[in-house]
């Protein structure tokens, strides 16, 4: 008995050994044909650097427990996580780790079974290769996936937070100002009401315009943070935030192309999101005379770009124009799986593009 069991001892070391020899060799092949696939994990130095280092640390668990009589804990887990929030940072969608686990998966198991071929005992050596592979690959994808929740979830409350100051600042700016205007035109009046009559009828007037100024600020600011208007057209929406424009010197212009029921209704109402920041940044920072929205939708993917002919900026480094606006916009658009790019230049305007996939079987309610 004890001889057996020494004999199956000596085959997992030689199996072990075997695959560790080959490790150098399968670590190759797996970086060569996730180039080959076309993966953005290889286009970027650091990710693709990334994604190599944790291949050899999952071979290293699959040879571990190939060699042990009992699994070890999955080393490395700090790489795990910090995978998980550097895709999250970087807007890579899950599917291309999902998609690199897939591809590393058959390329250590194709070279598992081809080590395998050679040993007395290789079926059964193999099915515990394929079980610890996939064993250490599913608690390293659990871990990614906290990383990469975690980073949206801080990154939702951030975006929340600024939301606050932002109202906030429009509530100071826009209202505060006029209600103390009312407040100190209410004080003159006082004042004025029996030694000036006339001069105090003014000052009432006075008090009653920055009434009106201040509800109308009021209303300005509640409909751009709810819309007592269900949400049935993207066209229909950006083309009623952007009215008014003409009377400031601006020529406005929206198209949208493409069928909108193709976009699932959190998407459209998230893209309008984006889009009207956007505008807002370039009507309010960029002194444009022209502004263009333009939206292409495709069963597939929604595609859009905010262009105006104004001032421009430096967007290395800026944080004057739209900041807390701009990290909005990409945070939305990092939740939804998308990019959005900003270029601009001083003296030269400014062009947002955005550009979200519409992931296969996700339909808006009406389909």
């Amino acid at each position: 008995m004890d001889g057996q069991r020494g004999n199956v001892s000596a085959d997992r070391q030689r199996y072990a050994a075997a695959l560790e020899a080959r490790a150098p060799r399968i670590v190759e092949d797996f970086s060569a044909e996730l180039i080959k696939s076309g993966s953005l994990l290889a286009d970027d130095l650091d990710a693709f650097d990334q994604t190599v280092a944790h291949c050899r640390q999952i071979l290293g668990d699959v040879i571990e427990v190939v060699r042990a009589d009992v699994p070890r804990p999955v080393q490395g887990m700090e790489l795990a996580m910090d995978i998980g929030v550097a895709r999250a940072s970087e807007g890579v969608h899950p599917n291309e780790s999902m998609r690199a686990v897939s591809l590393l998966f058959r390329t250590i198991l194709s070279a598992a079974a081809q080590v395998a071929a050679f040993e007395p005992d290789g079926c059964d050596l193999l099915e515990r290769a394929a079980s610890a592979l996939e064993s250490t690959l599913n608690r390293r994808v659990q871990i990614a996936l906290a990383g990469y929740t975690r980073f949206l979830l801080n990154q939702v409350c951030d975006a929340q937070a600024g939301e606050r100051r932002r109202i906030a600042r429009e509530m100071h700016d826009r209202i505060g100002p006029c209600l103390s205007l009312t407040h100190r035109q209410l004080e003159l009046y006082r004042r004025y009401q029996d030694s000036h009559p006339i001069k105090a009828d003014q000052k009432v007037e006075a008090a009653q315009r920055a009434i009106v100024d201040s509800m109308q600020n009021l209303r300005a600011l509640t409909s751009d943070l709810y819309s007592t208007e269900p949400f049935k057209s993207l066209g229909t929406a950006l083309t009623n935030f952007l009215d008014g424009s003409e009377a400031n010197g601006v020529s406005a212009h929206v198209r949208v192309n493409g069928d909108e029921s193709w976009v699932p209704a959190d998407i459209l109402d998230e893209t309008y999101m984006v889009l009207r920041e956007a505008a807002h940044n370039a009507l309010s920072h960029g002194e444009p005379s022209t502004v263009i929205v333009n939206v292409d939708i495709s069963p597939t993917e929604i595609r859009a770009f905010v262009e105006d002919d104004g001032i421009g900026f430096e967007v290395s480094g800026s944080t004057h124009r739209g900041g807390v606006g701009i990290l909005s916009m990409r945070e939305r658009t990092r939740l939804m799986g998308g990019t959005l790019t900003v270029r601009s230049r001083l003296g030269s305007g400014t062009l947002v593009e955005f550009a979200v996939p519409l992931l296969p079987g996700y339909l808006s309610d009406d389909d």
